[in-house]
């Protein structure tokens, strides 16, 4: 019998924001008030030559502001002020960071640099009394804990069960928005050369002593012969609780006590993982697990070794020891240790319909890649605060078809998505922000002509449109990593600000 199962299709993706007048956001539209204001006195008072003069600067201004290039999606004054924040970055010597007895650190370790910089680790004990790492963010008030899965993949799976795990994993994301502190989560695919040292290891410790010279020859042969071009993939989650408390001023409710909470509902997370795709074997990784994965990710040279040390009984690494003896930010480079790395972040998601194999081909491994990871990440929008956003996408698809005589076909299907949105949300659905970080980490600056167009490539199959993070090398690089960044956590200027901007 053959599976007939349709696929399904999945969309509505939606920019968050409001919309104002000629498509710019609110905010600047109502920017613009004040000069209309100037302009109409200045015609009241005959001043028209005066009146014209400000009519064409404004033209400009906002015509600049409007006017996005297609590659990257930003306008003139975005551009300018990422050249401008590097340039103040080199010029005070913040583009370097160096560690180790010699380095920056006043006790000379090899801390992580940046946003991790003050990031503390601690081992603790679930319900189950299984062991996991929290990692710690005592400023932002931020604890982590990260997850590895063994996806089995989609190879011979009927679509009706590829159909069902997608379902239970956008339920899984809808109880992340129910639950209460989760502020953040992301899955990182990570896809790197395979060093071999486990399929000889399998084979040596399997090999009988007293079996032919022949059985011996063949099984000797097997891990040259089957590890030539075999990709390592690992796949890890990371879900980030905020750690504020129900008083006033959102104090730190403390590690202790943290702890607790997250290893209480640990075993929960984990079992609604099992009919995700995620595999029956997902667990929570050890504080030395985190310390092996993030030093490798910094020095992908050593990873052979780290994969040896710990075969042999761990590698003694600890988190003071995870980050880069080195590291060097360029305008679209981050240099750490003996690698270099370029990061890519989607700026605009697909429009049309999808389905459950697009990202595929971005998630394979690349050819002359040391390390690739593509990491998606999640903020759980609250379920109070859903239906207030559904309402606002409702505004705005209404708003963007009646400044048209005859709306195009696309605003009309744009509000007919989010009426639906707005019925799915009133029967439980839960809704997500999303962004895609892709890195790619070589042994030399030569590879990447060539990726700067075979990952682009790739992203366009998915139907996303990927540009660098010009400036920001260093904080994308950290946010591909499953260590719990929530970038819009540390930023100055909230959401509802940016929604308006």
């Amino acid at each position: 019998m053959t599976d007939t199962t349709p696929p399904n299709v999945y969309g509505n993706i939606v920019k968050p924001g409001r919309m104002g007048i000629l498509g710019l956001p609110l905010g600047i539209s109502l920017a613009g008030v004040p000069l209309v204001i100037v302009i109409v006195l200045m015609l009241t008072q005959s001043w028209f030559w005066q009146a014209l003069v400000l009519v064409v600067i404004g033209t400009v201004l906002f015509a600049l502001v409007n006017i996005r290039r297609p590659s990257d999606g930003r306008n003139f004054y975005e551009r300018r002020a990422l050249m401008f924040a590097h340039k103040r970055s080199v010029k005070r010597g913040d583009n370097l960071n160096i560690g180790g007895p010699t380095g920056r650190a006043p006790d000379g370790t090899t801390r992580l640099p940046g946003l991790l910089a003050p990031s503390e680790l601690s081992t603790h004990f679930d319900s189950f009394g299984n062991e996991f790492g929290l990692i710690r963010l005592k400023a932002a008030r931020h604890y982590t804990v990260v997850l590895e899965a063994y996806p089995d993949g989609d190879s011979l799976v009927d679509q009706a069960r590829i159909n069902s795990q997608v379902d239970h994993w956008g339920a899984w994301l809808a109880d992340l928005g129910v639950a209460e502190g989760v502020i953040g989560a992301s899955v990182t695919v990570e896809t790197s050369p395979d060093s071999g040292l486990r399929l000889a290891r399998m084979t040596q410790n399997n090999l009988d002593p007293q079996g032919s010279e022949f059985s011996h020859a063949v099984v000797g042969e097997i891990p040259a012969r089957f590890n030539s071009g075999s990709p390592a993939i690992t796949t890890r989650l990371a879900i980030t609780f905020s750690g504020k408390g129900l008083d006033k001023d959102g104090t730190d409710r403390g590690l202790q006590v943290m702890a607790d909470e997250i290893g209480n509902r640990l075993p929960v997370l984990l079992g609604n993982l099992y009919d995700t795709g995620a595999g029956t074997s997902v667990r929570a990784c050890t504080a030395q697990d985190i310390v092996d994965f993030t030093r490798a990710a910094y020095d992908p040279t050593v990873s052979a070794q780290i994969e040896q040390a710990r075969a042999e009984g761990g590698t003694g690494l600890t988190w003071e020891d995870a980050g880069p003896v080195f590291a060097a930010k360029e305008i679209d480079l981050y240099y750490h240790d003996r690698a270099v790395s370029k990061t890519w972040q989607m700026f605009e998601g697909p429009r049309g319909q999808f389905g459950s194999k697009t990202l595929r081909p971005m998630l394979e491994s690349t050819p002359g890649v040391l390390r690739k990871r593509v990491t998606i990440l999640y903020r759980p929008i609250p379920a109070g605060e859903a239906s207030e956003v559904v309402e606002c996408d409702i505004n705005n698809a209404n708003f963007s078809g009646s400044t048209k005589r005859r709306p195009s076909a696309r605003e009309q299907q744009r509000l007919a998505y989010a009426k639906k949105a707005a019925a799915e949300e009133e029967q439980g659905a839960g809704l997500v922000r999303f962004g895609i970080v892709i890195t790619a980490t070589c042994a030399a600056t030569t590879e990447f002509p060539r990726l700067d167009k075979i990952i682009p490539s790739l992203s366009n199959r998915a139907r996303l449109k990927i540009r660098p993070a010009l400036g920001n090398q260093d904080v994308a690089f950290q946010a591909a990593l499953p260590l719990g960044v929530v970038l819009p956590e540390h930023t100055l200027i909230p959401d509802q600000v940016r929604d308006w901007i």
